[in-house]
């Protein structure tokens, strides 16, 4: 620093801007999937089954970390969570 230059000092702290996403396997079949992804926010969820076809469950959002995914009948597959 010298002295008469001016200088710009800030003092926020920005995130990662980058989004997060978490991909939770269902192994076992089952018609109710429950999901802890630790996102901190209510994320869309895209559900592939075992099939390799997209699956369409019922969403339901128990907190910013945690849902729960229903079907009709018991899958297996992947929950794409972003």
């Amino acid at each position: 620093m010298q002295e008469d230059d001016d200088y710009f000092v800030s003092l926020l702290q920005f995130e990662d801007n980058a989004d997060k996403n978490y991909v939770h396997p269902q192994g076992e079949a089952s018609a109710i999937w429950t999901v802890q992804h630790n996102l901190n926010k209510f994320p869309s969820c895209t559900m592939v089954l075992s099939t390799g076809q997209q699956g369409y469950g019922d969403v339901t959002f128990i907190d910013e970390n945690n849902l729960t995914i229903t079907f009709a009948g018991a899958e297996s597959g992947k929950a794409y969570i972003n």
